[in-house]
């Protein structure tokens, strides 16, 4: 007997809700146990020492395990472009080489990097795909021209805009031949599709939580490489010192840190409300398998694309196009007024560029499917 996904989630069924990548409605469980967090912290009396590092510490693991890596990989981090500032203060540039970065990326993944160019005079050089190219295409040939001229390539596993799929298994060894530092923004990716961080192996990684884990917003994971263990985090908070679980010593100072990526964390990380809605989002996508929600998420997204096509879309090609979400476009059409008129028929996409972005997930039914095609038809 096949799961009930939709009545996992708080969605009207006259909601069309195709905005996943947006940001993902949380599940029953998940909201419940923000409350849950939200009343420990309401009667303070009853909270420990060891209260403030125990989730936190079920969260790192539970992300670990997502990526097979070790939670000492693991630093929990309040955003993306968090990590991504631990990652520039950590990975020094001489002024003589290249950043690589992609067309259009995510702003958390460049604003860093364009700062730590224009500080040092070294050349910021973006990659578009040409016509017909992808972006490991791209990428590669960009690798050959530059060599090894690069320092830094800051990428993503999916482009957030036009949902294309990078093929990180075939760049990175390339920039790796070239002698680049490697930093991945997999924001897009982790939780949607499985991901073995020892084959990436990048530098370092970012995820924001809020889109496909469920988390809250403000729940974010930085993975570090071993080698930068004994790195410089961006703050300085007094929970990542060693010996911080005893209150009752914390004017003891220090130089020591917390084992691992630990010294990366955020000040203030044992939010209650968030990390006990975070440990209960990434639990929730371990009950259900990365692996079943990808499979689900392809057949899924195979349809819209069949339904976007069959109203006069350019869609992406398979080989190219990400399973869990997509970015199409309709020349004639301006894109956000598009998405103004599904918004007011109760039909949520969001448009990134010139895409219309289309991203179910579980809950997203032969219903949904049925009043998207009927609206999108309407509308253009």
């Amino acid at each position: 007997m096949s799961t009930n996904y939709r009545a996992e989630f708080d969605i009207p069924r006259d909601v069309c809700y195709l905005n996943a990548a947006y940001m993902t409605p949380q599940p029953r469980v998940v909201a419940e146990a923000a409350v849950r967090g939200t009343a420990t912290r309401a009667q303070p009396w009853g909270i420990v020492p060891a209260d403030f590092f125990k989730e936190v510490e079920a969260l790192r693991a539970a992300f670990a395990r997502q990526i097979h890596c070790s939670p000492d990989n693991i630093a929990v981090v309040p955003s993306a472009g968090y990590g991504v500032a631990c990652a520039a203060k950590n990975l020094p540039l001489t002024g003589d080489g290249i950043i690589l970065s992609m067309h259009d990326q995510f702003p958390s993944n460049y604003y860093a990097w364009r700062r730590a160019a224009l500080a040092t005079g070294t050349e910021f050089h973006v990659v578009k795909p040409e016509a017909g190219q992808t972006w490991a295409e791209a990428l590669l040939h960009a690798v050959e021209l530059l060599a090894d001229r690069i320092e830094i390539a800051t990428l993503e596993g999916h482009h957030w805009a036009s949902a294309e799929s990078v093929d990180l298994e075939a760049v990175i060894p390339a920039l790796r031949a070239a002698g680049a530092k490697v930093v991945l923004d997999l924001t897009q990716t982790i939780g949607a599709c499985p991901v073995d961080i020892s084959r990436l192996a990048p530098d370092f990684m970012v995820a924001a939580g809020y889109k496909w884990q469920f988390c809250p917003y403000g729940v974010s994971f930085l993975y570090v490489d071993e080698r930068y263990f004994d790195g410089v985090p961006i703050e300085e908070a007094w929970m990542s010192r060693d010996g911080a679980e005893d209150f009752s010593r914390l004017s003891e100072f220090t130089d020591k840190y917390q084992p691992g990526a630990r010294r990366f964390d955020m000040g203030g990380k044992s939010s209650f409300s968030n990390i006990t809605c975070g440990l209960a989002a990434l639990q929730q996508l371990e009950q259900w398998g990365v692996a079943t929600i990808c499979e689900a998420l392809a057949a899924t997204n195979l349809r819209l694309a069949d339904i976007l096509a069959g109203h006069g879309f350019e869609t992406m090609a398979p080989e190219s196009r990400a399973l869990h979400f997509q970015g199409a476009r309709l020349p004639a059409m301006d894109p956000r007024k598009l998405a103004a008129r599904l918004a007011e028929n109760g039909v949520y996409a969001s448009v990134r560029g010139d895409y219309l972005r289309v991203a179910p997930h579980l809950y997203t039914d032969d219903e949904d499917m049925a009043r998207f095609s009927e609206v999108l038809g309407a509308a253009v």
